[in-house]
């Protein structure tokens, strides 16, 4: 079995067969954070240095499935040295740096990308920050600083690697400086989508390729790039608090930076409270993403709805593994929402389902202008949730 093959299908801690990817899996398993095996290297005091390591260096955004097998490789060669695995990583991301003005969507956050990477078997991981001083250093300037905190003995990369002022520290360049540093440079090649798969512009797993899977709705396609499913951290803010006066409170998710968002539509998926903690806990819930037209407003929200659970989230972080894209948004000419009695079914279906209602509910909450507006046009969700298997048409 090939490197790539074995990590298709990862969900945390342990590995599932690729073919389980074709139906949908329970709640994701804990991809618990060692804070203590992260440093965050600006404003850090360096250690005295005596850790010897195979040292893992690129962005890494999602840990997809060709960043598996990089690091894979990396600890192969840490075992056959007898030292340990270790990965550098950038934050902010060098595009944010390079073009301020046009952020890059990422698809995870330094945080989820240090819990993956322990999950993978990774010693210790270096946030680096990327800024202009990174970005002006010489290659003998760039090693220099990362002695400080590892002594690399093999630094693992994949094709294209280069850092520093001009991109000159390229790996040609960085195996010259390696001979006085005492480490080699280690290529690992790309890894390709199945089948050569090019529909999506690349036959490479790339994280731009699962950015583009990802923003056009692509959940099963970005799930197999990733060997899991793509997810969404970000904070509970308050909103306007409309959906609870008619029934149906949702929680408004704001991603902390610029963050890689589904297709506007109604998703399936994993709510996770307590992210990346021991005490995560799971919900299956429903995910509107897009405006809010019903109220007059033209923000593009991501509202998570959790069944059953009428808590206080407000300010605390969640983290949304999408499962599958249901359908778009609907707008109709008649009606809002009215929360069905039979919002959970029994047999763990859950059965979501917003009708019409008259728009007098929600007069007391809006201009007159607004009231005109949203008897004009009205945004209806319909989400029907069944048993993960069948709503995907599949069985165990």
């Amino acid at each position: 079995m090939s490197e790539a093959s074995m990590y298709q299908g990862w969900m945390g801690r342990g590995y599932l067969p690729a073919t389980d990817l074709t139906r949908v899996p329970g709640p994701p398993d804990r991809n618990m954070l060692d804070l203590a095996r992260v440093t965050f290297v600006q404003g850090a005091m360096p250690p005295p240095v005596t850790r010897e390591a195979v040292v893992a260096i690129g962005n890494f955004d999602g840990v997809h499935r060709g960043h598996a097998d990089l690091i894979a490789h990396a600890r192969r060669e840490a075992t056959s040295r007898g030292i340990e695995c270790v990965v550098l990583t950038f934050d902010p991301h060098p595009a944010h740096v390079l073009r301020p003005h046009e952020p890059t969507p990422l698809v995870s956050t330094p945080i989820e990308r240090a819990a993956w990477m322990h999950a993978l078997g990774v010693d210790h991981v270096l946030v680096w920050p990327f800024d202009a001083d990174v970005q002006s250093q010489t290659p003998e300037q760039f090693v220099q600083a990362i002695t400080r905190f590892v002594h690399p003995r093999a630094i693992i990369h994949g094709p294209g690697f280069a850092v520093g002022r001009g991109r000159a520290g390229t790996s040609a360049v960085l195996a010259e400086v390696g001979r006085t540093h005492g480490f080699e440079m280690i290529e690992v090649v790309p890894v390709t989508a199945p089948s050569g798969d090019t529909t999506h512009g690349s036959p490479l797993i790339s994280s731009s390729a699962i950015r583009r899977l990802v923003e056009t709705g692509s959940i099963a396609d970005a799930s197999t790039y990733l060997g899991r499913l793509p997810t969404y951290l970000g904070t509970v803010r308050h909103g306007n608090k409309m959906g609870r006066t008619i029934g149906f409170p949702t929680a408004n998710v704001h991603p902390d930076g610029p963050r890689a968002t589904p297709l506007d539509g109604v998703y399936a998926a994993w709510v996770e409270r307590n992210p990346l903690s021991s005490t995560a806990v799971f919900h299956a819930g429903a995910i509107s993403i897009g405006d809010r037209p019903t109220f007059n407003g033209t923000i593009r929200l991501v509202e998570a709805f959790l069944p059953g659970f009428d808590g206080d989230l407000y300010d605390q972080e969640l983290r949304l593994h999408f499962v599958a894209r249901l359908r778009g948004q609907v707008r109709r000419q008649s009606g809002l929402f009215r929360r069905d009695p039979k919002q959970m079914e029994a047999g763990g279906h859950i059965g979501v389902h917003l009708r019409d209602q008259r728009v007098n509910a929600l007069e007391p909450h809006l201009s007159p202008k607004a009231c005109h507006e949203v008897q004009a046009e009205f945004l209806v969700i319909e989400v029907t949730i069944e048993p993960w298997e069948k709503c995907l048409n599949k069985t165990d």
